[in-house]
């Protein structure tokens, strides 16, 4: 990232938090005890950067019921709203809602979520098995193809609603329902190419076709499922919660299980499937209020049934904030990583952190932290697409060698690998810059070990990764 770019984040970032720093109205002069009551919010201008999605810009809302603030820093409502766009085509339009006593002894999640994506990263099914050449999407490079050979243009919505209810203490069961509906199609090259000189435009779908269509005329992506399609899932699982901190714990575990099936007879996609997700998460201290260590553990796979190849990039979760909206790779699940690098069936994942608290201070009436976290992340898939199959019943009926089925340019090594799947290793170190325990604007950057999952990533956006 240019320094230039690179300063004007920050000074938005500390705008920012001018604008979030307003007193607390139930904050008094005899008041010294740091306890926060009543509806604390912070309205951000969303100036942030992630390298898979560019420059954010928009604006969101984020607002805590602290009620009488027997409770804090734990909340008894939470209202999100955010409308934002990125530079490199994609938005975001969201409203979520959480309450800890709209429903007694319960916790309600509620989310909708509108996401166009001109630049959705698709680079085919099983991790290493696809072959990724950085060499083709970079204008620089002598095997230069389409800066879109690896993109196509996703549009999602989800419609989220969760309860959580506990059991006892730690323990709680959840049920829930969420609908999807993706619109998936080739890039729209002349968008892109609207006012720009002749030798800066990209090369039209039909002169270089990308990965996405290249799949679709090679039979790999069914004519049912190639736009995408809707569907409704039903989930039920367990939660073992014990954190002594919903945004930043120090100690304790976060442990859940969870199912959803995917009935035929709702939704257009006519999907029948069932997944399951196991996901743990551990926090210990090291120095009191200083420094902790944090990993989680996760797995999601398919019990029995088929899901659509659009559909495995999603994570199943129960709680709204932070959670995985795209396959493996990137700002939720591997920071460096490239977006949706690490796509398939199944897939194991595991992030390990250091958090060192360096910094604590008070500022118009507010209560601030610095922070510092050392990472590392990984994840493979471990229950494969069926993509090797297929392409080999596709050979029998059409051999490498005819060219006007697989083009002139096909070299099975270019796209397949089969049989390499490994863990994707990327590691890092990241900043926190958090107001009242629960508003934390984070910032991470992360190197990855191996070329065919990109170089790096820098992300700017809220709250710990989980």
């Amino acid at each position: 990232m240019k320094r230039k770019n690179f300063t004007f984040l920050l000074f938005a970032l500390m705008y920012s938090f001018s604008l979030l720093a307003q007193p607390d109205s139930d904050t008094t002069k005899q008041d010294e005890s740091k306890i926060k009551k009543g509806f604390n919010f912070g309205v951000l201008p969303t100036i942030t950067y992630n390298s898979d999605l560019g420059f954010q810009y928009g604006a969101l809302i984020d607002l805590y019921n602290y009620g009488d603030g027997k409770i804090y820093p734990k909340y008894y409502e939470r209202y999100y709203l955010e409308w934002s766009r990125f530079t490199k085509g994609s938005g975001i339009n969201n409203f979520s809602f959480e309450s800890n006593r709209l429903l007694p002894g319960r916790t309600l999640f509620f989310d909708v979520m509108y996401r166009p994506d001109d630049q959705y990263d698709f680079f085919g099914l099983n991790g290493y098995e696809a072959v990724y050449n950085n060499q083709w999407e970079d204008p620089a490079s002598a095997e230069y193809r389409t800066r879109m050979f690896y993109k196509n243009q996703t549009n999602m919505l989800k419609i989220k609603l969760d309860v959580v209810s506990p059991i006892n203490k730690k323990l709680n069961w959840t049920a829930g329902v969420i609908f999807y509906n993706f619109n998936i199609q080739e890039v729209d090259i002349d968008k892109f190419n609207k006012g720009k000189k002749d030798e800066d435009k990209l090369p039209s779908n039909d002169e270089q076709p990308g990965l996405y269509k290249r799949y679709i005329n090679w039979g790999l992506i069914s004519e049912s499922q190639k736009n995408g399609g809707s569907f409704m899932g039903f989930k039920a699982g367990l939660m073992y919660d014990t954190r002594n901190n919903w945004t930043n714990a120090t100690k304790g575990i976060w442990t859940e299980f969870l199912v959803m099936y995917v009935p035929p007879f709702i939704g257009s996609a006519k999907a029948n499937y069932m997944k399951l997700s196991l996901v743990h998460r551990q926090y210990f201290t090291i120095v009191k209020k200083r420094l902790s260590f944090a990993y989680r553990i996760g797995y999601q796979g398919v019990l029995f049934g088929e899901e659509p190849y659009y559909a495995q990039p999603y994570m199943m979760n129960i709680t709204i904030k932070n959670s995985m909206e795209t396959g493996l790779g990137g700002k939720k699940t591997l920071r460096g990583i490239r977006r949706n690098r690490v796509v398939g069936k199944g897939k194991a994942w595991v992030n390990a952190e250091f958090r060192w608290r360096f910094v604590n201070f008070d500022l118009f009436n507010q209560h601030f932290y610095l922070a510092t976290n050392i990472f590392t992340d990984a994840g493979m898939i471990v229950q494969k697409t069926d993509i090797e199959k297929r392409f080999n019943e596709i050979k029998k009926d059409h051999p490498l060698t005819e060219t006007g089925f697989w083009g002139t340019d096909f070299k099975e090594g270019d796209y397949f690998n089969f049989g390499s799947e490994k863990p994707h290793v990327s590691y890092g170190i990241g900043l926190r810059i958090a107001m009242n325990e629960n508003f934390v604007v984070g910032l991470d950057y992360g190197r990855t070990v191996n070329d065919q999952d990109g170089k790096s990533g820098f992300y700017i956006g809220l709250g710990y990764l989980f």
